[in-house]
């Protein structure tokens, strides 16, 4: 059962805060024994849209966010993803100007298959 669930008589809310690579902390260290702090954080940092690592202040402030009347008070049961947009991010497997040309073609086939259109009017 959900904690919400068992707490609703109490206006218990309950949200997780969940943090991407945050600089400065034995997670990200972790992450890749035997590299420097400085490789491991340029390798991160090629994921993330936002080009930075997340700080403890960026953590401090979503947990504030959820705490606060600045949430209106009805977000309950939620996860904040605090990572930059890593997890939006992904490296395009097909180059972009290759997605195009087939695009083109597709669409050029498609419009030669439509019937002729004959108007009745």
């Amino acid at each position: 059962m959900h904690l919400y669930t068992n707490s609703k008589q109490y206006t218990i809310c309950s949200d997780i805060v969940a943090p991407g690579p945050i600089e400065n902390t034995p997670g990200t260290a972790k992450l890749a024994p035997g590299f420097t702090a400085e490789d491991m954080k340029d390798m991160m940092m090629e994921g993330i849209p936002m080009g930075r690592l997340g700080t403890a202040f960026d953590i401090g402030m979503a947990a504030v966010y959820l705490a606060c009347d600045a949430s209106g008070g009805y977000v309950s049961g939620d996860t904040l993803v605090v990572d930059g947009a890593e997890w939006l991010y992904k490296t395009p497997m097909v180059p972009t100007e290759m997605v195009a040309e087939l695009s083109r073609k597709v669409e050029a086939k498609s419009r030669a298959l439509q019937p002729k259109m004959i108007s009745k009017l």
